[in-house]
């Protein structure tokens, strides 16, 4: 019924169009508008309100014809102005509904603090934690803030450690306080929400030098930390339980010695991580090895995607599967258990490709983007670009389309690397931006615009599809990893 009104309204708004400003004036009228701009005020939540006057009116049409064929009138978010966009204008006709409620939430790593601006750039709440951020904090559709940060006791003591997430109920008082770090593992970095209730974590988790030379890896010197991904359900206010795991000690190749475990031909199980893969140990921490640095869960694929600095790739891994079937070969929707279902990056991490194939230099911030906006179930990515050599450093924000058949089995050619060659969309380019080589990242938004957090100077701002830089916020910290904006939608807030 709803949508029937709403296309009935078209009908008659596209009508009214018609006997008002064709008969016989067209060719005045264009010739009127052919140098108007479009306006860079346009509010979010009203895309054809050009000039963020709060009216859908004649001048936001003259505004989106001047700009036909380009992409300066795009209001459907294709990167092209034509009759789509006319029709979503057409169908806007009139006072745009009140703005929705949105906030910008912004965690620094150096503060205690995490803040949610409002659109007007004012804060709306702060939430203070017991130490600094590890890394994002996300909201739930309720309003409470999820926010991991660090454990001072833990004993690993790497960049951008955790071991402690903090639960605030909406009303901002801590409901739990959870301690993600012992002997054993330790949290870091990114963490994700779960449509469950409960949360995914990035953890190190410690093998000592003589279990790493023990699995292929040479010349070690010292301890080294693998990654796990744990899945918690919190179960008091101090208290959690384990409900999945997943242990990348369990999916490892090398090729150094038919008597050490997993010998293999790299280049023939990229499913497979190579322990002779990256650096261990500095600048990242004593072990510290993948340093993993952030994770998304794609709900509609049960699939997660993580991003790993020194390797330069992000990987994505079946959620399906039970503990057990994550710590072999088999089992989940798949049928591939924990082995990695995908990666893209630097297919020389294993053995295919060239240096000419290799996209990141240095990568944060994987995460996919999510159902009901354009490219859902694509993955969106920060390629900080720090390049060999101190001269031609520069960041980019990179869109992949990852190869999957009918039956969203992820494709490689038996000696090729994973694709794409190419992302299918990027921003950022030499001298533009660079974030730095730590930190930083891209959430895309309701509105399918990308939004960027430069970590160094506490730059965040929000492109188009075409790149225009449509906001920005220049923060004093530029301590700040990422940061995520939420918008109330029907009652409860939605972001990434």
């Amino acid at each position: 019924m709803v949508a029937s009104q709403m296309r009935l309204q078209s009908q008659i708004i596209t009508n009214q169009f018609h006997a008002v400003f064709f008969p016989g004036a067209v060719v005045v009228f264009l010739a009127a508008i052919q140098f108007t701009v479009i306006s860079q005020t346009a509010r979010a939540d009203c895309p054809p309100d050009f000039n963020g006057d709060g009216v859908v009116d004649g001048g936001d049409l003259a505004s989106l014809l001047s700009n036909w064929g380009g992409s300066g009138g795009d209001v459907t978010g294709d990167g092209t102005t034509d009759g789509s966009d006319l029709a979503s204008l057409l169908g806007g006709w009139g006072v745009c509904p009140a703005p929705a409620l949105e906030w910008l939430l912004v965690t620094t790593s150096n503060t205690t603090t995490t803040t949610a601006y409002d659109s007007a750039g004012l804060v709306a709440k702060t939430w203070v934690g017991a130490t600094g951020g590890a890394s994002v904090a996300y909201l739930r559709g309720d309003g409470s803030l999820v926010r991991p940060t660090v454990f001072v006791p833990g004993v690993y003591n790497g960049a951008a450690r955790g071991g402690r997430i903090q639960v605030f109920n909406g009303a901002g008082t801590i409901i739990n306080d959870l301690i993600v770090s012992n002997a054993e593992y330790c949290q870091h970095h990114d963490i994700r929400l779960m449509p469950n209730g409960n949360i995914l974590c990035i953890v190190w988790e410690g093998h000592t030098q003589a279990e790493g030379t023990a699995m292929g890896r040479v010349n070690l010197t010292t301890p080294i930390w693998s990654e796990s991904i744990l899945e918690i359900q919190p179960t008091s206010y101090s208290t959690f339980n384990i409900v999945w795991r997943w242990n990348l000690w369990d999916h490892l190749v090398q090729d150094t010695s038919v008597a050490f475990p997993n010998y293999a031909v790299i280049s023939s199980k990229p499913e497979l991580v190579n322990i002779n893969a990256g650096t261990v140990g500095a600048p990242m921490g004593v072990g510290d090895w993948i340093h993993m640095n952030s994770i998304d869960y794609n709900p509609s694929l049960d699939q997660i995607v993580v991003s790993s600095r020194t390797v330069n790739e992000l990987w994505v891994i079946d959620h399906s599967t039970t503990t057990a079937q994550a710590a072999t070969h088999v089992g989940g929707v798949r049928g591939r258990g924990g082995d990695l279902l995908y990666r893209w990056g630097k297919p020389l991490t294993y053995n295919r490709g060239t240096t000419a194939d290799q996209q990141f230099f240095v990568v944060h911030s994987a995460t996919w983007i999510d159902a009901g906006l354009p490219g859902a179930g694509n993955i969106l990515s920060f390629c900080n670009g720090d390049r060999p050599g101190s001269a031609n450093d520069y960041s980019t924000v990179m869109e992949i389309i990852p190869p999957r058949d009918s039956s969203g089995n992820y494709l490689i050619d038996p000696i090729l690397p994973f694709g794409p060659i190419v992302p299918s969309w990027t921003y950022g380019s030499p001298n533009q931006i660079y974030g730095g080589a730590t930190q930083c990242g891209a959430f895309r938004t309701l509105d399918n615009t990308t939004l960027i957090t430069l970590t160094n100077t506490g730059r965040i701002f929000e492109v188009n599809s075409s790149g225009d830089v449509i906001w920005n916020r220049n923060n004093v910290a530029n301590s700040i990893p990422r940061a995520p904006r939420y918008r109330q939608v029907n009652g409860l807030w939605v972001g990434p």
